[in-house]
């Protein structure tokens, strides 16, 4: 039986790199995780008609889709098959705007809180 690891190691491997990569010359330099931020970087990916992102952007979404995965591992979040990158992005930038006082808490705290509202597993 082929084991489904998920996501969890590519979002070990890009924290790891966020890590090195954020703090620049200053390798104790925590990166800004804040939704303040990454809600920012979020939405210029969401209009961006470019097809590169830059590495801020796809941090925004690593942690969504870490956030997912973690929250699917314990049948808390079940996304439908057909739902995109952009629909999650969406579905996170449309919460957050709902939330204006929660801007200095981290990403992933409201990442969870949009995915688990928009779509919660259902009871069994």
């Amino acid at each position: 039986m082929k084991k489904n690891i998920g996501l969890k190691p590519l979002l070990i491997v890009l924290t790891t790199f966020c890590m090195n990569s954020f703090a620049g010359s200053d390798p104790n330099k925590m990166p800004d995780l804040t939704t303040v931020n990454l809600n920012l970087q979020c939405n210029r990916l969401l209009v961006s008609k470019t097809a590169g992102a830059s590495f801020n952007q796809g941090l925004c979404v690593g942690i969504i889709l870490g956030v997912e995965d973690n929250a699917h591992y314990d049948k808390k979040i079940c996304v439908p098959n057909n739902m995109n990158i952009r629909d999650r992005l969406i579905v996170v930038k449309n919460y957050v705007e709902t939330q204006p006082k929660r801007m200095k808490e981290a990403y992933a705290s409201l990442a969870f809180d949009a995915l688990i509202q928009k779509w919660p597993c259902s009871p069994k």
